[in-house]
């Protein structure tokens, strides 16, 4: 296995003991792992074009992804996701601060985007007084809070929350957690 310039892993199978320990039907095949060591790409190749080409689809894979943010009202939000399977609503309570912007690329970072299909994402203007803030006892930006929108107590709803931290490893740490947490409550 080689770590990258690019951030992922890859292990190419150039003999049979490789190739049968990481069970691959080809000895020419490069798999790319993520991160947190999790194949997110397999291709065989045989010449340098199919190569290249290997390494161009795996970076296209393993990329920094924009945020695709809900429209609405957060209870709007929340309420609509109900018929989202497994899918958590991400309040991300925000103000103007260079830790807000910090932690906006955090959640954007490739090492994290494997996580958006699962969350259903909404931007809240932070506001100390505001009903929201209040009702979920957010006293600092940034806030991400993971809410369960099939949990009616808004204290229950709460699968996690991460405050006033920014780093990439700090939310990705999160995550992990977090959804962990969730499938294993899910499963009961």
């Amino acid at each position: 296995m080689v770590k990258l310039n690019s951030g992922f892993y890859m292990v190419r199978c150039a003999d049979k003991a490789t190739s049968d320990k990481v069970k691959s039907d080809a000895i020419s095949t490069m798999i790319f792992l993520d991160g947190d060591g999790k194949e997110f790409h397999r291709t065989i190749v045989g010449t340098a074009d199919t190569v290249e080409a290997a390494f161009k689809k795996a970076s296209e894979l393993y990329t920094k992804k924009p945020i695709s943010w809900a429209s609405g009202e957060a209870s709007d939000v929340i309420s609509g996701a109900k018929g989202e399977a497994k899918k958590l609503v991400a309040l991300a309570f925000l103000d103007e601060k260079k830790d807000s912007e910090t932690f906006l690329s955090s959640l954007e970072d490739r090492w994290v985007a494997k996580y958006h299909e699962r969350m259903v994402f909404t931007k809240v203007a932070f506001d100390r007084n505001s009903e929201l803030c209040k009702k979920y006892n957010v006293t600092s930006a940034p806030t991400l809070l993971l809410v369960n929108p099939l949990q009616e107590d808004a204290k229950k709803s709460v699968v996690d929350s991460l405050v006033s931290k920014k780093e990439l490893l700090s939310v990705r740490n999160f995550l992990a957690k977090a959804f962990d947490k969730f499938d294993k409550a899910s499963k009961n």
